[in-house]
């Protein structure tokens, strides 16, 4: 048997000790992971049958952890390599920070930019934050693109937005006009093909206090 996103979802619910079952709860993906051996049932006191993760079920778990990081290995490898070029160009930069900020309609929005940058002055109005989104797949690209609410949970903290993706993937004509877009011509070898649009931000006391709480990475001036 194949096994699904939503199968791996359910293992990491049992795996994190929650336990659910118990009649009427069930359903087929614990029927699938019980038939091959990766959760067992058991008898809860006060809740009837329930399931637990099993060790082949905890291998299995550990197993798909690792294809998830080679998976995403090319994807990584970019964003390091964007990175250190941005850092070459006097910029401090985040990998894969979170962020929060206020929503439109009340709330807050949890962001994770692939890439956020500051630019390294003591000049407050000319720091420059910036959000470079990294893509190594059309299907990947297109699927963000679709995304508004994401850019502008971005634009909150980003004077400027883009794309980062290999050469050949993305056509300008694609890109959102906001947006600017970065291509890797060769490896940490990068070059501007479109602009973004630049709009003014102010990021908060708690943007900053994430920032230092998680120090970025920078290129020493010797």
């Amino acid at each position: 048997m194949e096994l699904t996103r939503q199968h791996y979802k359910r293992l990491r619910f049992y795996w994190s000790g929650r336990a659910s079952g118990g009649a009427g709860m069930t359903d087929g993906i614990d029927l699938d992971l019980s038939a091959g051996g990766l959760v067992e049932r058991f008898e809860r006191l006060g809740s009837g049958v329930c399931f637990r993760i099993t060790p082949a079920g905890e291998q299995e778990l550990a197993a798909e952890s690792a294809r998830e990081v080679e998976r995403r290995r090319p994807h990584h490898d970019l964003g390091g390599r964007l990175s250190a070029w941005l850092r070459d160009q006097g910029r401090v930069t985040w990998e894969n920070i979170e962020l929060l900020v206020d929503r439109e309609s009340g709330g807050r929005q949890a962001i994770r930019p692939d890439v956020f940058s500051l630019a390294s002055t003591y000049d407050e109005k000319r720091i420059n934050p910036a959000v470079h989104e990294v893509k190594v797949s059309r299907a990947d690209f297109l699927a963000d693109v679709a995304r508004a609410e994401k850019r502008a949970g971005y634009a909150k903290v980003a004077e400027v937005l883009y794309y980062a993706v290999p050469a050949g993937m993305v056509d300008v004509s694609e890109v959102p006009l906001e947006c600017g877009l970065v291509i890797e011509i060769e490896p940490m070898k990068f070059k501007i093909v479109k602009r973004p649009k630049k709009r003014s931000v102010a990021l908060t006391t708690h943007h900053f206090m994430n920032l230092i709480l998680k120090p970025g990475s920078f290129t020493p001036a010797w």
